[in-house]
C-alpha cells in the first residue's frame, strides 16, 4: 500500500498557476501523482467526493468560496485528507487561520519549486506515518479481539483463584461488557477423562476431549446469558453461574449424560454452594473443587454437590494432619470401608518400633480425639457413642493388644457413621417437613417460587430442589400446583364463586394459565367439573 502513489489535486481560480504546479516538479518520482483539478471551490468539493485525493494545493482567494472555507469543508468531510493554501503576502495573516481548521501547511506566492518539492515530501511522510500507525493500530485492536476470550478467561480464573478487589472486579466486567446481576455466585466444575480403553491416549487426544467437551458445554448454556464456561488454570471445565433461577445441579446432571453420550468419555462434576457477593466467587470454586475430590470415593460419572457432603457439619475445627482430616470425612460422609482401611494403613505404619504398644495407644487417642471432634460439629452427644461412665481415653489405656485397639476404633467409627447417617435423614425430613408447613401457609402468594423459600430457609437451592424431590416424590412446581388444585376443588364444591376468583384464592393470577392447570389435574374442565357436581 506504501509503495502506491498518493494522490494530488489542485484547486485555483488561475490556469497559468494550476499549470505552474503540476510542471513544477516530477512529482511520480517523489510518489506523488496529479490526480484533477478545479477552477472554483465549488466544482472542487464534488470533484473531492469522486477522486478521493491525499493532497490538495488550494489556493486562498478564489471568487465565491474562498480556500478556508473550502479546507474547512473538505476536512470536516474527509480528515484524512491533507491541504496546503497558496497564498500571497497581503493575505498571510488571514492565511493563518486556516491552522485551526484543520490546514496541514501553507505556500506563499510566487511558486518555488523548491518549496513545493519540499512541502509536498513532509506531507507525503506524514500521511504515510499516520498511515503506518493506523494500520498498527488496527492490527493491535484485532489481535485484542482475537484475544478477548483468552482475556476474559484470564478475568473469569482471577476471580475463583482468591478474593479481589471488588472495584477492579466492576471496572473489568464493564470492560468485557459481561452482564451481571446482583443475584447469586455459584460454580461447578466439571472434569473429563478418557475411558478405560483410551487410557494410554496422548496428552493432545486428552487435551482435543477437553477442548471438544468444554465447546459442548458452552453450546448447553449458549441461551443463558448470566451462565460463562471456561478453563481453569488445570484445564478443568468451569460453569459460573450468575442466575439463581437457574438449577445448577440439574443442569450438570444432563451436561453429564450429554458428554458420557456423545463423547464416550467418563465425567465428574463437583458443585459449590451459592453466594451472594461476586468477590466470595472463589469460595463456591474452592468448595467444588472439595467436592470432586469425593470421586475417589464415589467413582466416576458423578455429580458431587459440596452442600449434600457437608449437608450435617456446621463448622469445622482444626485436625492436625492429613490423615486424621481423612478420617473424619469418611465418618461424615458414612464411608465405613473407608474409615477402617485408614486404621488399619495407620496402625500397619506405626507397630514397627520397640514403643509399639505407647505408639498404637498415642495414635488411638488421636482417633478418639478426632471422634469427639465430628460428634461435637454434628451435635451427637457422646454418650450416644461411648458405652458407660469413663471417659474415651481411659478406654483406650484399658486395651491391651492391637486388635483389640483396631477392633474398638472400628466399632466406634461404625456408631458414629450409623449416627450421622440418621441425623442426615432425620435433618432433610425436618427441613422438607417445614418447607411444606411454609408452602401451605403461602400458597395464595402468585410470588412463592423454591427460589424464594431456599432463601428463607438458608438452604442451597440445588440442595433443596433435590432434597424436596427425594421426600415428596414430585418437584416444588407440582406439589405447589397440586395443592393449589385441591383447595380450588374444595372451594368449587363448598361456594358458587367464579373461576376468575377462585384462581386468585389459590394464588395464580391468570385465569387461563387456571383453567389449564385444572384441567391437567382434575381431567375436566371447570365448567364440566360444575356440572357434574
Amino acid at each position: 500500500m506504501q509503495n502506491e502513489l498518493l494522490k494530488v489535486m489542485v484547486v485555483d481560480d488561475e490556469r497559468l498557476v494550476r499549470d505552474l504546479l503540476k510542471a513544477c516538479i516530477e512529482w511520480e518520482e517523489i510518489g506523488l501523482s496529479i490526480v484533477g483539478e478545479s477552477s472554483s471551490a465549488v466544482d472542487a468539493l464534488e470533484l473531492v467526493d469522486n477522486l478521493m485525493p491525499d493532497i490538495i494545493f488550494t489556493d486562498i482567494c478564489m471568487p465565491i468560496m474562498d480556500g478556508l472555507e473550502f479546507s474547512k469543508r473538505v476536512v470536516e468531510k474527509h480528515p484524512h485528507i491533507k491541504m496546503i493554501i497558496l497564498t500571497g503576502h497581503e493575505e498571510f495573516e488571514y492565511a493563518k487561520k486556516g491552522i485551526k481548521v484543520g490546514i496541514a501547511d501553507f505556500l506563499l506566492k510566487p511558486i518555488n519549486d523548491d518549496e513545493i518539492r519540499k512541502t509536498a515530501l513532509a506531507t507525503k511522510e506524514k500521511i504515510l506515518k499516520e498511515r503506518t500507525q493506523i494500520e498498527e493500530y488496527d492490527r493491535l485492536k484485532e489481535q485484542l479481539r482475537q484475544n478477548l476470550p483468552v482475556l476474559k478467561e484470564k478475568l473469569f480464573n482471577e476471580l475463583i483463584q482468591s478474593s479481589i478487589d471488588i472495584d477492579y472486579i466492576q471496572e473489568k466486567i464493564k470492560y468485557f461488557e459481561i452482564e451481571t446481576k446482583e443475584d447469586a455466585y455459584q460454580t461447578a466444575v466439571v472434569e473429563v477423562f478418557n475411558a478405560k480403553e483410551d487410557e494410554s491416549a496422548d496428552e493432545e487426544k486428552k487435551l482435543l476431549l477437553k477442548i471438544r467437551c468444554l465447546e459442548l458445554t458452552q453450546q448447553y448454556f449458549e441461551q443463558d446469558r448470566y451462565i460463562h464456561v471456561f478453563f481453569d488454570n488445570s484445564q478443568r471445565i468451569v460453569i459460573f453461574c450468575n442466575d439463581s433461577t437457574i438449577d445448577l445441579w440439574e443442569c450438570c446432571e444432563a451436561i453429564k449424560s450429554m458428554l458420557i453420550n456423545r463423547l464416550k468419555c467418563f465425567v465428574c462434576i463437583g458443585i459449590g454452594n451459592a453466594y451472594e457477593a461476586i468477590d466470595t466467587v472463589w469460595v463456591s470454586y474452592k468448595e467444588a473443587c472439595d467436592a470432586l475430590k469425593y470421586r475417589f470415593i464415589v467413582g466416576k460419572n458423578q455429580v458431587m454437590s459440596y452442600s449434600d457432603i457437608c449437608s450435617v457439619q456446621e463448622e469445622q475445627t482444626h485436625i492436625e494432619n492429613d490423615l486424621m482430616n481423612s478420617f473424619c470425612f469418611y465418618l461424615k460422609s458414612g464411608l465405613k470401608d473407608k474409615a477402617e482401611e485408614l486404621i488399619n494403613c495407620v496402625f500397619k505404619d506405626v507397630c514397627s518400633g520397640v514403643n509399639c504398644i505407647a505408639q498404637v495407644r498415642v495414635f488411638a487417642c488421636n482417633f478418639v480425639a478426632n471422634i469427639l471432634n465430628v460428634l461435637m460439629e454434628t451435635g451427637i452427644k457422646p454418650e450416644e457413642i461411648f458405652e458407660g461412665v469413663t471417659q474415651p481415653f481411659e478406654d483406650v489405656f484399658k486395651l491391651d493388644s492391637l486388635p483389640e485397639t483396631k477392633n474398638y476404633l472400628n466399632d466406634i467409627s461404625f456408631k458414629v457413621i450409623a449416627k450421622i447417617h440418621s441425623a442426615q435423614g432425620k435433618k432433610a425430613r425436618k427441613v422438607i417437613h417445614d418447607v411444606k408447613d411454609y408452602i401451605d401457609s403461602n400458597y395464595t402468594r402468585p410470588d412463592i417460587t423454591l427460589s424464594e423459600v431456599a432463601k428463607n430457609f438458608y438452604l442451597n437451592l440445588s440442595y433443596l430442589s433435590r432434597i424436596f424431590k427425594e421426600e415428596t416424590g414430585m418437584t416444588f412446581v407440582d406439589y405447589l400446583n397440586k395443592l393449589r388444585m385441591e383447595k380450588a376443588i374444595k372451594l368449587l364444591n363448598e361456594t358458587d364463586k367464579k373461576a376468575y376468583e377462585i384462581a386468585e384464592e389459590v394464588g395464580i393470577n391468570d385465569p387461563h394459565y387456571f383453567s389449564v392447570c385444572f384441567k391437567k389435574f382434575s381431567g375436566v374442565s371447570v365448567n364440566e367439573f360444575k356440572k357434574a357436581r
